[in-house]
């Protein structure tokens, strides 16, 4: 059921076995993460991703301060499927979620830091980029009439600099410079797929992804995702297995709007895996550049050795959304010829900046700043939530993924926050069934002020509201 070549994978095997014919009965608790660590000589880390393949394989749960359980109706003997087994579909709820997306839209120049996935302009080197693109327009007029910029521009021999930094052999030639938008995402999709086939994404997927692949009339087959570990190998072998799969949508680094990260084991699993099946990958990196940690995350194009994985990034989402500069590398290089391309004095203001030495700097701060706005939320919503509200650490990004129990309605929530001028985003909207209204997403790129420290214990407040009229509800029904 799992890849035991991984360290996890092999615990992972060990403690199914304990389950299935061991010692380890329905209802028992399985040893601390502590006890596990010093048993099997291994990290917590290994340890933690173990436990969490089984409680997504339905073997265990958990149980809030108190550990993992096995699970009263587990009785499984031989190997199965993931427990929840995906299955291609449009999307039904479409248009009762973008209903509900306009209306928050509304909302997009009010000041509702937890709401949309944006980082604090403040973070972001405007005076510089203002001075260099001020001195470029002086030098260089026939920027602002336009020249059509060829594939060895300084940007694309910068963007291949970078690639080597993220484990990729990829030279100028091999870059395709885009507008920072869903252009790529529409360009791939005409290119791999005919309407009515599948694309498999993760899931959670961004309300926009979505509204894309419905866009192009695409079936969407949804894999599970761990917001902390990422994408379900598992059950994505297992779909492949009974899908005909035209493409993947992936991210293995700090995906929105879960943040969770891959391993690299993991990554390259499955690009392997994909290879086997002959299935191409869009791979969506714009976060990839805002870890938390030392070293920057391999993505899946470093693993790439068919040309498969189609690569695309956001550069202008870690300097200003204003110059919108992204780009791709993939061997569709001619598909994107008809598209618009950001103006020259854009491109040549950020190759500049790129090659000024002020670039990574930038970078290390943007990082620091939000790496200590993650921890600000964690500290806030451990403050003042309820202890059935499930968070995740996550070690880049700049969102927050929360769980709560099954049947939690969080639109409901919503509406009820929206009376108080309080917002988020509710997980409706980033699937296609309303199957995650239990969950919703917090944007964790401004700082926590004291104003939305307030607005976080109003909200753990208004949880546990709920919480306690869900607890109710079947007692009142009982004696009615």
């Amino acid at each position: 059921m799992w890849d035991r070549s991984t360290r996890y994978g092999e615990l992972a095997f060990q403690l199914q076995e304990e389950i299935c014919s061991g010692p380890l009965s329905p209802g028992d608790k399985l040893p601390s993460i502590r006890a596990l660590c010093a048993r099997f000589q291994a990290s917590s880390a290994t340890v933690t991703h173990a436990l969490y393949l089984l409680e997504d394989a339905g073997m265990i749960s958990v149980r809030p301060r108190s550990g993992f359980y096995v699970r009263e109706r587990f009785h499984a003997v031989e190997r199965r499927p993931p427990a929840r087994v995906p299955e291609a579909c449009l999307q039904p709820a479409l248009p009762a979620q973008r209903a509900l997306l306009r209306s928050l839209e509304v909302l997009a120049a009010a000041d509702q830091p937890m709401l949309f996935a944006r980082i604090n302009p403040e973070l972001y080197p405007a005076v510089a980029l203002q001075r260099i693109m001020t001195e470029q327009a002086r030098r260089n007029p026939a920027f602002l009439t336009g020249c059509l910029i060829g594939p060895d521009s300084p940007l694309h021999r910068q963007l291949a600099r970078r690639g080597r930094i993220m484990g990729c052999d990829w030279h100028a030639e091999d870059i395709t410079i885009t507008l920072a938008n869903y252009e790529v995402y529409r360009t791939l999709f005409r290119s791999l797929t005919q309407p009515g086939q599948t694309v498999a994404i993760a899931s959670p997927a961004p309300m926009r992804l979505l509204e894309e692949l419905d866009e192009h009339g695409l079936k969407v087959l949804e894999i599970p995702s761990h917001p902390e570990h990422g994408l379900s190998i598992d059950t994505l072998e297992f779909a492949l297995r009974r899908e005909k799969v035209a493409a993947c949508a992936f991210s293995a680094n700090f995906p929105h709007p879960t943040g969770g990260q891959m391993s690299d084991a993991g990554k390259r699993r499955v690009v392997e895996l994909l290879a086997e099946h002959g299935v191409p990958l869009i791979e969506d990196d714009r976060n990839g550049d805002l870890h938390f940690g030392e070293k920057r995350p391999l993505p899946f194009k470093a693993f790439d050795r068919t040309g498969l994985v189609h690569y695309f990034s956001d550069v202008s989402g870690l300097v200003g959304h204003g110059l919108s500069i992204g780009f791709a590398v993939t061997n569709l290089r001619h598909e994107f010829e008809r598209i618009a391309q950001p103006p020259e004095l854009f491109q040549y203001t950020l190759s500049s900046f790129m090659a000024s030495g002020l670039f990574e700097p930038h970078l290390r701060r943007l990082r620091q700043a939000l790496a200590s706005y993650s921890s600000q939320y964690q500290a806030a919503v451990r403050a003042h939530f309820p202890r059935e509200a499930r968070s995740f650490a996550v070690s880049g990004g700049h969102w927050m993924w929360i769980e709560l129990p099954r049947g939690f309605d969080t639109t409901a929530l919503l509406r009820r926050a929206l009376q108080d001028d309080i917002a988020f985003s509710p997980g409706q909207l980033f699937c296609t069934d309303g199957s995650l209204n239990h969950c919703l997403r917090l944007n964790t790129g401004m700082p926590v002020t004291e104003a939305v420290e307030r607005d976080i214990a109003a909200l753990g407040a208004m949880i546990a509201e709920q919480l306690t009229q869900m607890r109710s509800a079947p007692r009142e029904a009982d004696r009615a």
